[in-house]
């Protein structure tokens, strides 16, 4: 059953990203229906820009201040990874919502969607632990484009929505905010 799964994914990859993008007015919906709160955040650069850090490590005096603005980044990368990482559960959830409301979609996108979750939560665990281990520095190039996680499973809810009229999209909003609550 692995092996099954594991060659579908592996087909998928290579059959390459979707061939459609989704209009910009159903991405915005997207980030208006559901709140991503890990997403949100625009100073991942400066939150792991090592600058200060170092700054105060060259001076012996402030060595302590240093470790303190180290844990407290680490702290905070690690929490704006968990929050990336319930950002795409929720646009998981908001495109299944959408699916089981009759909106059309193939296995293959089905598919290559699980692909892309798995993929990416992988990440971000991976991501999580090499901050635990050795610091918010450590992988700033791979933890800054974490976002972009986000932001490529947005745009597939996004295309998904889509599919809807827009005049069907505040009722579509109002039904997910009764079944999140």
């Amino acid at each position: 059953m692995g092996l099954a799964l594991f060659g579908s994914f592996i087909f998928i990859a290579l059959q390459g990203s979707p061939k459609s993008l989704p209009d910009s007015s159903a991405v915005q919906a997207v980030t208006e229906i559901i709140a991503l709160e890990g997403s949100s955040f625009a100073n991942a650069r400066r939150l792991l820009d090592d600058t200060d850090y170092q700054a105060l490590c060259s001076n012996p005096d402030l060595r302590r201040l240093a470790q303190r603005l180290r844990n407290d980044r680490k702290q905070l990368a690690l929490t704006w990874i968990s929050s990336l990482q319930n950002d795409l559960i929720r646009l998981w959830r908001f495109r299944r919502f959408l699916i089981q409301r009759g909106v059309p979609s193939s296995m293959s996108e089905e598919l290559r969607t699980l692909q892309a979750l798995s993929l990416s939560l992988v990440l971000l665990s991976f991501i999580r632990l090499s901050i635990r281990a050795a610091g918010p520095f450590a992988l700033p190039r791979a933890t800054r484009q974490a976002g972009q996680l986000v932001d490529s499973m947005s745009t597939g809810a996004a295309l998904v929505l889509g599919r809807i009229p827009v005049a069907g999209w505040a009722e579509i909003e109002r039904s997910w905010v009764k079944s999140a609550a």
